[in-house]
Order: structure tokens, then sequence, then C-alpha cells
């Protein structure tokens, strides 16, 4: 029930019902797609088991390679495989492919060695096998030439690859070929069923998803379609991507989204919305929907330059690890020119909304934050259930997305020092909150807990409740309503716009209705 969960593997005979145990507290454990062997992993190294025999190997503790994924930010006694776990495994259990940072390894499950294939490392492009058919086999045809993702998570570039020969003879001097990197990201790669042509997907944050269809090495490729063919009829912002060091001295990235008529060298306000790492959303295309409640594109169509800053958390610390990093990122993008410092506004939704919870109780760089069903309180929200899927919160807490690590009582000190509630009476930041009063992930009594907070200490805050909701809104009507009232908030707050009586004076009950329907534009 608390921390995260170890198994033991056991073997039954199909036809005796003979049970017998493999492996005893295990976390991660793959079978072979043949059969013979069990591989598991420690939290440094893989093993193999031979299923038969019961003959045990150490298959990579002597690799020049590093497998376990040690910039896994969560807090856990066995850090876990990059990627959780192997690529494939080569027909008749010949090898398995195993993954590092950036390259694909063919690793002899009898502990006799492997072999590094591709060449990521060296330009910092990860490379990773893609399935380009719905084939069933568990193995890999060894001299088949599969396709491989390829990802430059400091250019956000993505495209394809492929071997000059198959999975078996590849050497690690066979460099890939890159067949396709582009600016955009690519997905989805498929081959047809009946003939060597390949279909795949691009977009861009100001280019809708297309399909492309190519021969075998992906060259000329042809658009086959046009979603969205009025786009060149629409004014549209772009997308940038930006180095920044955290106040803690990381390097991390921000996606800055530019509003459709923007200036160079003019200052405007700028959303903040932030979650954990976004620089890979850089290409994502999103269409303006008021349904959508926190759609970027909304936001930049409006004059706002919206900003997607990376932030890796330490453990006992995820508050304090956002502010490094958000506000490090916020004065990166003043520095440029792009954003008035006088008009940065935060937003973000359950652990988002949590940082656009806690960021205002610790600085005052922002005019204005929402924040979507956020856990408010580090002592009481510990002890609370997720009752959407009828778990206690504890592991969660601890092992999970709270990188907490140990309980209240052991740490009390980092409770606080992390918990919005804890500094509400220095909170200068005006603060919307939204939840639903049936919200089965954050139980909102975090909201009207830290709302009564609020208001006793003076501070300014609103809350939004909207009845029937649960985590996310499902309701058209109340989708709409909240992302009119952003706007609204962050008219007033970065704009300068006047306030509607809802921001000022509130709403009394039987004027509810009538206010409803003035959001929704309704007579």
């Amino acid at each position: 029930m608390f921390g995260r969960p170890y198994h033991d593997v056991w073997a039954i005979d199909a036809d005796t019902g003979e049970r017998r145990r493999l492996l005893t507290r295990v976390r991660y454990e793959w079978p072979s797609a043949g059969g013979d062997w069990l591989l598991s992993w420690d939290g440094s190294a893989y093993h193999s088991l031979h299923i038969a025999t019961g003959e045990r190997h150490d298959m990579t503790s002597a690799l020049a390679a590093e497998f376990a994924d040690t910039g896994y930010d969560t807090p856990t006694d066995v850090i876990p495989p990059h990627d959780f776990g192997p690529g494939g495994w080569l027909d008749g259990d010949q090898a398995v492919l195993l993954y590092d940072e950036h390259d694909i390894w063919r690793v002899a499950p009898d502990g006799s060695g492997g072999e590094r294939l591709t060449r990521g490392a060296e330009t910092g492009i990860t490379h990773r096998l893609t399935r380009v058919t719905d084939d069933d086999e568990p193995g890999i045809d060894p001299d088949s030439r599969p396709y491989l993702s390829l990802h430059n998570d400091g250019t956000e570039q993505r495209g394809y690859a492929r071997f000059a020969g198959g999975w078996a003879n590849a050497r690690g001097e066979d460099v890939a070929e890159t067949l396709i990197l582009e600016d955009a990201r690519l997905a989805g790669l498929t081959r047809a069923d009946s003939a060597d042509v390949l279909l795949y997907r691009a977009e861009r944050f100001d280019d809708p998803p297309d399909y492309f269809v190519a021969g075998p090495d992906l060259a000329d490729p042809s658009q086959v379609t046009a979603i969205n063919p009025f786009i060149d009829e629409v004014a549209w912002g772009r997308a940038e991507l930006v180095d920044f060091t955290s106040e803690s001295g990381r390097d991390l990235q921000f996606v800055l989204l530019l509003p459709a008529d923007y200036e160079e060298g003019r200052a405007v306000p700028t959303i903040v919305y932030t979650y954990e790492i976004l620089s890979p959303q850089m290409h994502s295309f999103r269409v303006p929907s008021e349904r959508d409640y926190y759609n970027y594109t909304a936001w930049t169509q409006h004059g706002y330059a919206v900003l997607l800053p990376d932030i890796v958390y330490r453990a006992r610390d995820p508050g304090v690890s956002a502010l490094e990093s958000v506000r490090a990122a916020v004065a990166k993008a003043v520095d440029m020119g792009v954003t008035d410092p006088d008009a940065v506004g935060l937003i973000g939704h359950s652990w988002g909304g949590y940082q656009a919870t806690f960021l205002p109780t610790r600085t005052d760089i922002f005019a204005a934050s929402v924040a979507g069903a956020p856990l408010t309180d580090f002592v009481s929200f510990m002890g609370q259930l997720h009752w959407n899927p009828g778990i206690a919160e504890v592991s969660h807490w601890e092992t999970g997305q709270a990188r907490m690590e140990v309980p209240f009582w052991e740490d009390p000190e980092a409770h606080r020092r992390n918990s919005p509630i804890h500094e509400v009476q220095n909170m200068e930041t005006p603060l919307l909150m939204a939840f639903g009063n049936e919200d089965g992930v954050v139980d909102w009594d975090q909201g009207t807990e830290f709302f009564n907070f609020a208001r006793r200490a003076e501070r300014q805050m609103v809350l939004l409740v909207y009845e029937g909701e649960d985590h996310g809104f499902r309701e058209e009507a109340n989708q709409k309503d909240y992302h009119r009232r952003i706007l609204e908030w962050f008219g007033h707050y970065l704009k300068g716009e006047p306030a509607p009586a809802w921001i000022t004076e509130g709403v009394a009950l039987d004027a509810l209705e009538e206010e409803k329907k003035r959001v929704a534009g309704k007579p």
C-alpha cells in the first residue's frame, strides 16, 4: 500500500500446474520473446535468468554504458532503466536490444557481452526502435532493417533512421543512416500492407499535422493531406526554444510562444504555464478552442506571449525546485526583451496548479495567477484519498509526483517549506482558483481550505467551483466559462482592462445565473 511495489515471479507448468519461483522481490522484469530467458533490473544493471537451467548472468555491468535513467527525478529505491525496459528481442532470443540515454545496444542474454549499435551520444540524438507494421511476432527478424526514431532534445528536432544491414550483423561503425530529421514533430511512421510505401505525420506549433508518404528511404516525401487549409489565412504566432540556467545552476530550456502580432523588441504580457518537462511540446499544434481552457494558442492570439519552462525536481523540495526554475526562466524572457516584467501571469492545473499556488506565496514577480485543482496543504493532503482509483495518497506523495520521499513527521520542515498554505499570509499575487466539487484526484476541500485562509489573511483571491465536475471539466458550458474567466482575470491584471464585478465584488447566490449568462454571451 505504501511505497513502490515489489513482486515475485513464478513459472507454472501448464500441464501439471507445478509452480516454481524464479525471482524474489523484484521491481522490473521482462520475459524474452522466445520464452527462454527472464530479464530483471536492480537499479544499476540488467540480469538474466535462463528459465530451463536456472543459470543467471549479469548482462550489463561490464559494458561501457549507463543503462540507469540517472535523470529520473522522482524519489525511488530502484532507479528505472532508460525507457523503462528493453526495446525488443531478436528472433530465437539471440540478443536483446537495450537503451542507454541516446543509443541502442545489442546484448547477449548469457552475459557474454554487447555492442552499441548507434552513435547518438556523439550527436545528442536519441535513437529508439520504432515498429512500422502491426506484426504480432514477438521477436525481431535479425536480418531485417527496422526503422529507428530520432529525437534531439536540445533542438526538439525529430526524424527517422535505418541501418544499411540487418540487426544481426550491425556493428557500431555501421552508423545508422539518418533518413529525415526536421524542426517538427514527426510521428506515426507506418508501412503499407501490400507496398513498400511509408506514411508519417508532421506538425509544428504554426503548422497543423499533415500526413506524408514516401518510399523506404523516406526521400522526397509527398504531402497527402491538408488538414487545415485555412491556416495561411489566420494570424499565427511562432515557437522558439530558449536555453536558460536555473537559480540552482541547472541548464534547462523553455518554449517561448510569441503572439501572432509580435514585433521584435516589444515587451508584452506573458503567461507562464507550469508542470514538469514541457520543452517537448514545442512543435505541438493546438487549434484555438474555448473548450480547451488552457489553450496556449488562444492565449497568443489574445496578444500574450506564453512561456513553458522545464522544471526538474529535487526530493523533498518540489516547490523550491519549481521556484528556482520558473523565476530564472521569467528573468531570461525579460532580459530578451519579450516579457513585460510588470505583466507576468502564472497558470497551471493539478500538479501545475500546485505551482501556481505555491509560487505566489514565495515570490512577487507575478501580477496574477490561475490555479486549477491545486494541492494547497502539504500536511493534510498527504492523508487524503485519490477517490477515482480508490487509493491512499501516501504512496503517491512519498515516491510519486509529490516527491516528498518521507512522511510529514519525518521531515515536517520540508513539508512546510513546500506547502502553499503555510505562507498564504505572504501572498501578494491575486489568485484565481478553480475546482470541480466532485474532484476525485485532488479533493476540493484543498480549495476551500486555502480560500478561507487567504480571505482571513486579506489576500485577493477568487474561488470558482463547478458543480458536478471532476478533476478535468467535461461540460461544455463549464469549459467555456472557465476559459473566458481566465481571459478576464489576465485581461484585468496583465493588460489593465476593467475588472468585471465577479473579480472585485464576488457574485451573490441570487445573481449567479445572470452572471453565467453574461459570461456565456446569452441575453
